[in-house]
């Protein structure tokens, strides 16, 4: 139990992520109110998920990815019949003006230990490696934490390729580790993004965190 702050960055643009981790749930949010971001709350014992949207006071349950084999793996479906404004919102067919044109798939990616090891923020950490088209993203993890649950924003999208930044957690949970410090460089050396670990501060949770890991009952 306890909490996990960290930062996610791509496009020039930096979010803080909050983890709060109970026995049997793990709640992710970004701390910035500007913006309206959903929560997370995962079931540890199941992976089913639940979105919340304090915006409009709403929530969505999305089944376990391994209940629907049309969804990539380490992602949940998103159900239908959404409250209005959460997520795509049913539209009546429309026939395509020309047949569809099958999207490129990117080649399978897999981890690449390296045998490098350090300690982050007193974890013992391995380095990986996932190479693909000219980038290489380098990953520091840990076996000391829970598996990876990255924060889930939106409905992923089903179709087309795939960039490594959207693989990547699956592939870091599937082996039971939790990254500490992940980077993905063009192979020029140019970053393009960051997942990184600030700070862990295991703790004990109290009665009224309980209420954390639940939709409020006014949703």
């Amino acid at each position: 139990e306890g909490r996990i702050h960290a930062t996610l960055t791509r496009g020039g643009q930096s979010d803080a992520l909050l983890y709060t981790v109970a026995t049997n749930y793990l709640r992710v949010e970004m701390t910035a109110t500007n913006r309206p971001n959903p929560v997370d709350i995962v079931d540890r014992q199941t992976g089913a998920l639940t979105l919340l949207f304090p915006h409009n006071r709403s929530f969505v349950h999305l089944k376990p990815a391994a209940e629907n084999s049309s969804v990539p793996p380490g992602f949940p479906q998103m159900p239908g019949g959404l409250p209005p404004g959460i997520g795509p919102q049913s539209q009546p067919p429309v026939a395509p003006a020309m047949p569809m044109m099958p999207q490129p798939m990117m080649g399978k990616i897999d981890l690449y230990d390296t045998g490098k090891k350090t300690n982050v923020l007193g974890y013992a950490c391995e380095q990986y490696e996932i190479k693909q088209r000219g980038e290489t993203m380098e990953i520091w993890a840990t076996d000391q934490l829970f598996p990876f649950q990255p924060y889930v924003q939106n409905q992923p999208q089903r179709f087309g390729p795939r960039m490594i930044e959207e693989q990547w957690p699956e592939l870091v949970k599937a082996r039971k580790l939790f990254p500490l410090r992940t980077i993905l460089r063009y192979d020029s050396g140019t970053e393009r993004f960051r997942f990184e670990v600030t700070s862990v501060t295991p703790e004990k949770l109290s009665d009224d965190d309980a209420k954390l890991f639940q939709p409020p009952p006014d949703y």
